[in-house]
C-alpha cells in the first residue's frame, strides 16, 4: 500500500537529489568553475516578492514573512515571545478524516461522534454530528460518487485510500473557488485558506519515487471516471497535487487524550512559512473545525527564525536526515544537524560508553549525504577508529558497530515477541536488558543512547498489561526523565505533546494504583493519589504551553485534577 508519506527507495533519487542540494561532486576545476559562475548568477538575481495575500492574512500574529534565496518562505520573531505564544492559525483549504477514524469523528467540525450520527447514505463515506453540518458541507453532494469508489480504486492500485479522498475534495474546492470568483484581498476575514494557495506549495515531484507517481497515475485516471465534469484537471496535474500532499499535509489529533492522527489537512499558511528544524521553538496543534495552530514551545529571539519538527527528535542525525530525505525531498541544515557532532546530543543517540574516561562516547562521524543517499552510513562504511568525544581515545569501529547492532538485534527480537507471538514476558525480557544497560558502564549504550530510549515504552505496556502496575510507574518515570535530559544536554525541547501524554499516563497509572490499594492501606491510597495529581499538574502545565488553555485536552487534565482533589 503506498501511503501519504512514502517510504522511498532514496538510493534511486541520489542523481536528483545531488543536484537539488548543490553537491560539488565534478572533479574538473573548469566545470566547476562554470557551475560557481552560475550559481553566482542566480544569486545575483532578485527573490521573487511574496502576494500580498500572505501577510495580509498573517497581520495579527508576531511574526514576520521573509522570502531569501538561502532559505525561501520562512517565518522570523518580530518580537520577544514568550513559551505559549500563537503564531498562526489557519483553517484548512481541506481536510479529510482518517480512515480509521471515519465514523468516530464528524467530517465538517471534527467533534467526536457519540450516540447518534448522521450518514450520507449514498456513500456510506461521510458522517456528522448534526443536520446543521450536514448542511453545511456544500461540497460533499459534488464529490459523494468518486468517494463512493475511492476505497476500490485505492486497493486495486496500491494507493492511500485517503490520500485520494483529500485529493478529490482539494479539486472540488478548486473548482468552487473559481466558480464564485473568489479572490481574498485582507479585507475581513477568511473561512479557509483559498485553493490558489495550494498551487504555491512545493510538489518535490521530480524527486518522488517513480512507482509512487506511476499507482497514482492509474488512481487519477480511474477516479475522473467517477468524478463530474466540473472538478476535472488533467491527471498530471492530479500527480503533482498527489504529490504536494505528501510533502505538506499536516495530521490534526482527536479531542481525546491519545496522540494519534484523527484527520488530515493542508494547510498552506503554515506549510509555507514554518520550516523545519531539529531543535524546534515552535509545534503545530490541530483545533477543532480543521484548524491548525502554530505555538512557541520556548521563549524566542526578536528575528529568531520560526521552526517546527516534522519528524521523531529522538533519533539520530543520519537517521533524522534519512527520513526527511525520503518523504520531504530536502537535506536538512538546521543547527542541530550541522552543529559539531562531539559537542551535539546526537552523539549520545547512538553512543557507546568510552572505555577509557566513562564520562563520554566514541563519536560516530555524521554521514554525507552522497553516501546516506545510497543506503549506507558511517556507522558501516568507515574503517578509521572512533574516538571518544572527551577523552580522544580511539576504539576500532567494527567493535562500536558489533555493540550497536547486538541492540538493534535484541530490540527487533524484544518487539517481534511482542507483536508476532503476544508473548509479552519473552517481549519484557528482551526489552528490560537494554533500560538498565548503559550510563557509565564502558563498552555499553549510552544512557541517552535512542535504542534504551525506544525500548522503554513498549516495555511499560508490558509491565501494564502484566498488571504489574509499579513496574510501569518506574519505567515511565525514567521516560519522563530521559526527556528531561535530552532538554537539559541537548537543547531539545522540554515542552511537547509527547512529554504531556507521558506525564498524562504517569498520572493514570497512579491513580490505578491507588484503586489498587484502597481496601488494603488507605495511606498508601492517598500516597498514589497525591503522586497522581502532581502528574497531572506537571502535563497541564506542559498543556497549557503546547496546546492552549481551551484545547479539549488541556480541559481533560483540568477534569482528571478536579475528580482527583475531592477525593483527596
Amino acid at each position: 500500500m503506498v501511503n501519504l508519506e512514502t517510504t522511498s527507495q532514496i538510493v534511486d533519487l541520489a542523481d536528483k537529489l545531488d543536484q537539488s542540494c548543490q553537491l560539488e561532486v565534478n572533479s574538473d576545476p573548469t566545470k566547476k568553475s562554470s557551475a560557481k559562475k552560475k550559481k553566482n548568477k542566480k544569486k545575483s538575481g532578485e527573490v521573487e516578492p511574496l502576494n500580498p495575500f500572505y501577510e495580509k492574512a498573517l497581520r495579527h500574529y508576531p511574526i514576520q514573512l521573509k522570502n531569501t534565496k538561502a532559505k525561501g518562505r520562512h517565518a522570523v520573531a518580530a518580537e520577544n515571545l514568550k513559551e505559549g505564544t500563537v503564531l498562526c492559525t489557519e483553517q484548512a483549504t481541506a481536510f479529510v478524516v482518517r480512515s480509521d477514524f471515519i465514523d468516530q469523528q464528524c467530517h465538517v467540525c471534527l467533534d467526536d461522534l457519540e450516540g447518534e450520527k448522521l450518514m450520507c447514505s449514498d456513500c456510506n463515506k461521510a458522517f456528522y454530528c448534526s443536520k446543521t453540518c450536514m448542511e453545511n458541507d456544500d461540497l460533499h453532494p459534488v464529490i459523494c460518487g468518486p468517494i463512493s469508489q475511492v476505497d476500490a480504486i485505492g486497493r486495486s492500485t496500491d494507493v492511500d485510500s485517503d490520500l485520494l479522498r483529500l485529493m478529490t475534495i482539494l479539486m472540488a474546492c478548486k473548482e468552487r473557488d473559481e466558480k464564485s470568483g473568489r479572490k481574498w484581498t485582507g479585507d475581513g476575514e477568511i473561512q479557509h485558506t483559498p485553493y490558489w494557495c495550494v498551487d504555491e506549495l512545493v510538489s518535490h515531484r521530480d524527486l518522488t519515487e517513480p512507482a509512487f507517481i506511476n499507482v497514482v497515475t492509474e488512481a487519477s485516471q480511474r477516479l475522473l471516471y467517477e468524478m463530474p465534469e466540473s472538478i476535472h484537471i488533467p491527471v498530471e496535474e492530479m500527480v503533482t497535487l498527489a504529490c504536494r500532499i505528501n510533502s505538506n499535509a499536516h495530521g490534526l489529533g482527536d479531542n481525546q487524550s491519545r496522540n494519534t492522527d484523527a484527520a488530515l489537512g493542508i494547510f498552506p499558511l503554515c506549510a509555507s512559512f514554518y520550516n523545519h528544524g531539529c531543535n524546534p521553538n515552535a509545534t503545530f496543534v490541530g483545533l477543532p473545525n480543521g484548524e491548525l495552530s502554530i505555538r512557541t514551545i520556548r521563549p524566542v529571539s526578536k528575528d529568531e527564525e520560526l521552526v517546527m519538527s516534522y519528524i521523531d527528535l529522538y533519533c539520530d542525525r543520519d537517521e533524522r536526515r534519512q527520513e526527511l530525505l525520503a518523504t520531504k525531498h530536502f537535506w536538512c541544515k538546521c543547527k542541530r544537524c550541522t552543529g559539531p557532532i562531539e559537542k551535539s546530543v546526537d552523539r549520545f543517540l547512538h553512543g557507546i560508553v568510552c572505555k577509557q574516561c566513562t564520562n563520554d562516547v566514541y563519536v560516530i562521524p555524521p554521514t554525507p549525504m552522497e553516501i546516506l543517499v545510497k543506503g549506507q552510513s558511517n556507522l558501516h562504511v568507515s574503517t578509521k577508529p572512533f574516538k571518544c568525544a572527551s577523552c580522544g581515545h580511539e576504539t576500532a569501529c567494527e567493535e562500536v558497530r558489533q555493540l550497536l547492532e547486538n541492540a538493534d538485534r535484541s530490540y527487533a527480537e524484544g518487539m517481534s515477541a511482542i507483536r508476532q507471538y503476544r508473548d509479552y514476558n519473552r517481549g519484557a525480557k528482551k526489552l528490560e536488558l537494554l533500560t538498565k544497560s548503559g550510563c557509565t558502564k564502558s563498552g555499553e549504550l549510552h544512557t541517552l543512547n535512542s535504542i534504551r530510549f525506544n525500548s522503554y515504552i513498549p516495555l511499560m505496556n508490558c509491565k501494564r498489561r502484566a498488571g504489574d502496575l509499579k513496574g510501569a510507574i518506574e519505567v515511565n518515570k525514567s521516560i519522563l526523565a530521559m526527556m528531561e535530559q535530552y532538554s537539559d544536554i541537548g537543547l531539545l525541547p522540554g515542552n511537547t505533546s509527547e512529554v504531556s501524554d507521558f506525564w498524562q499516563n504517569l498520572g493514570e497509572l497512579c491513580t490505578e494504583m491507588a484503586s489498587d490499594t484502597q481496601k488494603r492501606s488507605i495511606v498508601l491510597e492517598k500516597k498514589w493519589l497525591k503522586e497522581a495529581r502532581s502528574a497531572f499538574s506537571n502535563a497541564l502545565l506542559v498543556r497549557g504551553i503546547v496546546f492552549g488553555k481551551n484545547h479539549p485536552k488541556t480541559k481533560a487534565i483540568e477534569k482528571l485534577i478536579t475528580t482527583l482533589t475531592s477525593s483527596l
